[in-house]
């Protein structure tokens, strides 16, 4: 039986969320800071790049989350999915 490749993305992305969440509670006090003002920078960004028409990314934790923990490759990620999907 084969599964869509959206299935399967879903899962990879359930899963990897689950990971970053774990990861963000094992942190101490000053990582988890680190993670919330990079989530904000993040938000910041993708609000700044769609207010300017440069590209409409839809805003919400979750790509604010995934920017903020994985900096410019997060940001490249986000950009990539918006794109294809």
């Amino acid at each position: 039986m084969e599964f869509p490749w959206e299935t399967v993305l879903c899962f990879v992305a359930a899963a990897a969320l689950v990971a970053v969440v774990v990861w963000v509670t094992r942190l101490k006090t000053v990582g988890v800071t680190k993670v919330l003002v990079n989530s904000l920078a993040g938000g910041a960004l993708i609000m700044g790049l769609s207010a300017f028409n440069i590209l409409v990314l839809p805003f919400n934790i979750l790509n604010a989350l995934i920017v903020g923990v994985l900096g410019l490759p997060g940001a490249g990620v986000v950009i990539a999915a918006s794109l294809i999907l």
